[in-house]
């Protein structure tokens, strides 16, 4: 009967059966007027039958007939139609954003716990009432650093152990709350959002943008702040690098340039700062770093090491206070120490006072061999030293028999124009190094317009040099305690004796120097020493020179691969007067150790490998450069150099490169230089990289670098945490704040934002078949009854 009726009714998606189903109008009148319609009907029709003539029965009949009639027309006009409603419940929703970011293992909570603990502590101890909102509600975990990602939550709300939240480790090394919240709130969308609950230590490369804030105001979404860590930020004090000579002198002094960070609040944080043999154990030297506000500092460490080989040392950071991370308050180097004498070439023009001295210094020097010239300009020299020479050096190779060669008051016509360019080559290319003894003769100024002319660290006027008119007293610079020279104190913590920058003492004071204007210097020198007058110190001496103040008297400038040192003054042996030898022999000696170790860095080598920036950037172009210095390799002409990245394996097991990413590097040889090849290399992660040459002819000469790279906005760059803004987010949107031990409650501080949604379907009945035969039966019976009283 009832798919009879369903096909009479033409139904294709309601059921007549349905409990649901009710019979409604398009264009319903009042409960009222539907007595009133059929009244009016049978009105209409009585009287329109009223005065006809044939039988009264039958009259009667006829009009009831056209009154049901005129009732149909009026229902089907009124659009008859049946509906099924049909209502639900539609469950708002919770997002919640959990830090996965490195930051998080930073043991700064209560207990000495890390963030991660906490925070694991935390969703443990709230893991019922958690379970109890997801019965309740839709329940999204999104893990956050970078951007976001859906965690992985195993059981069921049902359970009674509740669900649980696969969190992973917290290895994210940027943290950007902006464009994870951003990324939530997309996967929201059109959603019932009853809040959003951020997990965080609240330190973020970016902010919630005016746009984000203003779509969480407008459609009233809460968020609820849980910050973790410590509320009051911690500072952190990191070794940022250090490095070492690279190859050294047994008996030497090795200085290690220590660059330290001071992140986040560690500006009132002191420490000591130590120079250890990892061999041994044995503390080889130890500084004190104050507290200060500059965001690097850095802190010169020196050994003197006894034993030839390879020294194995690590810089450490011993923080007076709490620190951050106490992972990089370390970093380890190694030395290669070389047991030879240091090789010294030193010829002057004429004996001066600083030349007898210097002379008799080094020939006293047991860890020195020198040779020492006095060259006249008719060719004829005289000659004393450890070791005689017949000739000057002529070629490159020749040069390379002298760590040092150091040119004093002597005019450049004593040497050839091949000499000269090849001791130029020396430096620039094997890193040789070279001192120039200023004097009142020839240098610099007779040097003007020959090959070593680059080499002095100040531009040549067309005038002549002229000496400081007034005594001076010599005062070192910021820049000479980073290179390890002018040292001349007896201890450690006086490096510096102050009676050699104060007139008073006599003896200190410079009666002869070269003026160089500071305007003459050339961009890369750097001022190792300045003369300040006399007359300006009245007694009091300023140590160290204050930057910018004073005649520059000692300068230091890189050239190529090589370092050139100017002593604009010859009167070091005044000195003598005050500590004997002592003064003078540090003076030179540290100097002349300085140059030689950077040179002998570079001649133990065939190659060199290097990369520019020393910490390159993930995503960000670093030059990779080879440099070959030995001239067997550059005769093989090779076109280019293969260099194979590849990415540090794991520490556990040093064979493993599984999923490290690798890739060869093209090397071009670059058109001024037969010697050097460059190529441009973005690293694709942070962390150890390894660079090693791919071709036969350089994979057995030990060339090999290793590069960190790091993030530009490295999470651990910034470890402290900011509560403050994720109060201020929760404020802006009227949420709430609360303590990791209240998480417990987070669903009572959300709004019900649940949705009760009606959906209504229908189908009209005034064009169905059974409205078309109820029309034409009426019809119908109404012209038979008419035509069997005969009206028709």
């Amino acid at each position: 009967m009832n798919e009879l009726l369903s096909r009479l009714l033409d139904l294709d998606t309601l059921d007549l059966a349905s409990e649901s189903a009710r019979l409604g109008f398009e264009r319903p009148l009042p409960g009222w007027a539907w007595p009133g319609v059929v009244g009016a009907a049978l009105l209409v029709a009585l009287w329109s039958y009223r005065r006809l003539d044939g039988p009264r029965s039958m009259r009667l009949g006829l009009g009831v007939l056209r009154a049901l009639l005129l009732a149909l027309l009026v229902v089907l006009i009124a659009g008859p139609r049946l509906v099924e409603r049909d209502e639900r419940v539609e469950r708002d929703w919770v997002l919640v954003l959990v830090d996965r970011s490195a930051s998080l293992t930073i043991a700064d909570a209560e207990g000495s716990r890390s963030r991660e603990e906490q925070l694991r502590a935390a969703i443990s101890a709230a893991r019922p009432a958690l379970a109890e909102m997801a019965r309740e509600r839709d329940v999204l975990w999104i893990g956050f650093d970078a951007g976001a990602y859906e965690l992985a939550v195993t059981g069921s709300p049902e359970d009674p152990a509740g669900v649980a939240v696969a969190l992973g480790e917290p290895t994210g090394r940027r943290t950007d709350l902006a464009r994870a919240l951003d990324q939530a709130l997309q996967r929201a969308a059109a959603r019932p959002l009853a809040g959003v609950v951020i997990l965080s230590d609240g330190r973020s490369i970016t902010e919630p943008t005016r746009a984000t804030l203003r779509r969480l105001q407008a459609e009233r979404v809460p968020v609820v702040a849980v910050p973790l860590g410590s509320e009051a930020p911690v500072g952190d004090l990191a070794v940022r690098s250090a490095e070492g000579p690279g190859v050294a002198f047994i008996n030497d002094l090795a200085p290690v340039l220590v660059e330290i960070d001071r992140l986040g609040a560690a500006g009132t944080l002191g420490a000591r700062v130590r120079l250890v043999d990892r061999a041994t154990g044995l503390v080889l030297d130890e500084q004190r770093l104050e507290p200060g506000d500059a965001d690097t500092e850095e802190i010169v460490l020196t050994a003197r090491p006894a034993d030839a080989g390879r020294g194995d040392w690590r810089v450490e950071l011993i923080p007076d206070g709490p620190d951050l991370i106490p992972g990089n308050n370390a970093a380890d180097l190694s030395v290669e120490l070389i047991d030879r004498p240091l090789r010294a070439l030193y010829i002057d023009g004429v004996a001066r006072w600083e030349q007898r001295y210097l002379k008799n210094l080094l020939l006293r020097e047991r860890t020195i061999v020198s040779s020492n010239l006095i060259l006249a300009p008719n060719r004829r020299y005289l000659q004393e030293g450890d070791r005689d020479i017949t000739n000057l050096p002529i070629s490159p190779e020749e040069w390379a028999e002298f760590d040092v060669v150091i040119l004093g008051d002597l005019r450049p016509e004593v040497f050839t124009a091949e000499q000269l360019s090849s001791l130029r080559e020396h430096v620039a290319v094997r890193g040789g190094g070279l001192i120039w003894i200023g004097g009142e003769g020839a240098t610099p100024d007779a040097w003007r317009g020959t090959p070593l002319a680059d080499l002095l660290p100040f531009a040549l006027s067309s005038s002549r040099t002229f000496p400081i008119a007034e005594p001076i007293v010599l005062a070192p610079t910021v820049n000479a305690e980073r290179l390890g020279v002018l040292r001349l104190g007896a201890t450690a913590e006086s490096p510096w004796p102050s009676a050699v920058s104060d007139p008073a003492a006599g003896w200190s004071q410079i009666r002869w120097a070269q003026r160089i204007d500071r305007r003459d210097l050339k961009p890369a020198t750097e001022v190792l020493a300045v003369g300040l007058p006399v007359a300006d110190l009245l007694g009091a001496p300023v140590t160290p020179a204050p930057a910018g103040e004073g005649a520059p008297l000692i300068m230091s400038m890189r050239f190529g691969a090589g370092r050139v040192l100017y002593v604009a003054t010859d009167e070091t042996w005044r000195w003598r007067y005050g500590r004997g030898e002592a003064l003078p022999e540090r003076f030179w000696l540290q100097m002349v150790r300085l140059l030689a170790r950077e040179s002998l860095s570079r001649s133990q080598k065939s190659a060199i490998l290097a990369v520019a920036p020393r910490q390159p950037i993930v995503g960000e172009p670093a030059r990779v450069s080879l440099e070959l210095l030995d001239q067997n390799l550059v005769e093989l002409d090779l076109a280019a150099v293969t260099v194979r990245v590849r990415r540090s394996p794991a520490a556990d097991d040093p064979e493993d490169f599984t999923g490290v990413g690798e890739i060869e590097l093209t090397l071009r040889r670059e058109p001024d230089s037969p010697r050097r090849y460059s190529a441009t290399w973005a690293p694709s992660a942070p962390g150890d990289w390894r660079l090693d040459p791919a071709d036969a002819a350089l994979t057995g000469l030990g060339i090999g670098l290793g590069v960190r790279a790091v993030v530009a906005d490295d999470e651990l760059r910034r470890p402290e945490t900011d509560h403050a803004a994720l109060s201020a987010l929760a404020e802006a949107t009227s949420g709430v704040t609360l303590n990791p031990g209240e998480l417990a409650t987070v669903s009572d501080v959300l709004p019900n934002r649940q949705q009760r949604i009606v959906h209504e379907t229908e189908e009209s009945l005034w064009d169905t078949p059974l409205a078309l035969i109820l029309l034409l039966t009426l019809l119908t019976g109404e012209w038979v009854g008419r035509r069997i009283i005969r009206l028709i």
